[in-house]
């Protein structure tokens, strides 16, 4: 049986640093885990070279092809943590009302088109034989700004399951009841007393950064404050930081993918249009002083306008590289800050920004 271990090492107000601990392998938090493009466009080598900590996986994905490949880390060739999700809310997003039953959900497989039925037992043992460091449970999923009998439906559903078999919470037992402090506070009393930490269900992009932080701050103060805090959703730069501000341990991002795809590369706490024409002829790199791979291999900004505007795959592969690693350096960055008990005047500038 795995032993994972959270050890808190400092505090600054809600925010905290932090060491997990699991399967030999260790994270500091706050931290992102990564999902999304840069998994399937980027080298293990390369994440971890652009201070990647922890990776995502679905569980369902590999349910629904029934590919068997044993422990991700040696499949994959990743070293670091492994996240595994359920993979119920996509389940729940292609079920119509009737498949949601008590036992699970049944739903079409948007590529077979094939019925299945998914259930707690499914991903649990899917993602034990994928070797997880970190499992978030399953969970019956619905909207932020569902209906409040749907969204109190969710909580009875999940909070049953957790309390008939407590393993299946995982290791970061999951929060569900949308925007409802009553519901988030009945779902957390079905939450297994040997879990982890939390997982913050149904928080999706969507929902406006001011509300975020409402409901975050009044899940902090009601959670066990030696268990890690989970926020698996991937917004932009303000909904990262304002959740970091909130006391969260660990956050998902494609932030850096998205960007990239976009054509932007993060600087500081704002982005460069690369594929505007004022940088057709910049030959500065993307960012002063950067370490990054795609800046110390001395691309400037004009090389990276004309792959992006001939189409060329590696223009936005070059700003993947830089987002991905001026995140983990904002990371880094952030806990020095916390360790220091103070929080810079540009980063108190942003969040003022986002409402904070």
């Amino acid at each position: 049986m795995k032993k994972l271990t959270f050890q808190i090492n400092h505090h600054c107000q809600e925010m905290r640093t932090g060491t997990v601990t699991v399967n030999g392998r260790q994270l500091t938090t706050p931290a992102v885990v990564q999902t999304g493009s840069a998994l399937t466009t980027l080298t293990p080598a390369e994440l971890a070279e652009c201070g990647v900590q922890a990776i995502k996986q679905d569980a369902i994905d590999y349910w629904l092809t029934a590919s068997h490949p044993g422990d991700l880390h040696a499949f994959l060739g990743w070293s670091g943590i492994l996240v595994t999700a359920s993979g119920a809310d996509r389940a729940y997003q292609w079920a119509k009302p009737r498949g949601r039953k008590h036992d699970g959900v049944s739903f079409h497989d948007p590529v077979s088109g094939q019925l299945k039925f998914y259930t707690p037992q499914d991903a649990r043992a899917i993602q034990r034989g994928l070797g997880a460091d970190l499992t978030t449970g399953f969970a019956r999923a619905d909207a932020y700004f569902a209906p409040v009998d749907d969204l109190n439906a969710a909580v009875e559903q999940t909070n049953g399951w957790l309390t008939s078999n407590p393993c299946l919470a995982g290791d970061l037992a999951p929060l569900v009841g949308g925007g409802l402090k009553w519901a988030r506070q009945t779902s957390l009393t079905a939450v297994p007393a040997g879990a982890s930490g939390y997982s913050i269900l149904g928080v999706t992009p969507d929902v406006p950064v001011a509300e975020q932080v409402r409901l975050l701050n009044e899940l902090v103060g009601m959670m066990e404050p030696t268990k890690l805090r989970y926020l698996p959703t991937s917004g932009d730069l303000h909904q990262l930081v304002a959740a970091l501000l909130c006391g969260l341990d660990l956050i998902d991002s494609d932030l850096a993918g998205r960007e990239a795809a976009m054509g932007n590369a993060i600087v500081g706490f704002g982005r460069l249009p690369l594929d505007r024409e004022r940088f057709a002829g910049d030959g500065q790199a993307l960012a002063d002083r950067c370490n990054c791979p795609t800046c110390r291999a001395g691309v400037s900004r004009a090389a990276i306008h004309h792959l992006l505007t001939t189409s060329q795959p590696v223009g936005e592969r070059y700003l993947l590289l830089h987002n991905l690693f001026t995140i983990n350096q904002l990371l880094a960055r952030i806990r020095v800050m916390i360790a220091a008990g103070q929080i810079s005047a540009d980063l108190r500038k942003f969040t003022r920004q986002c409402g904070q």
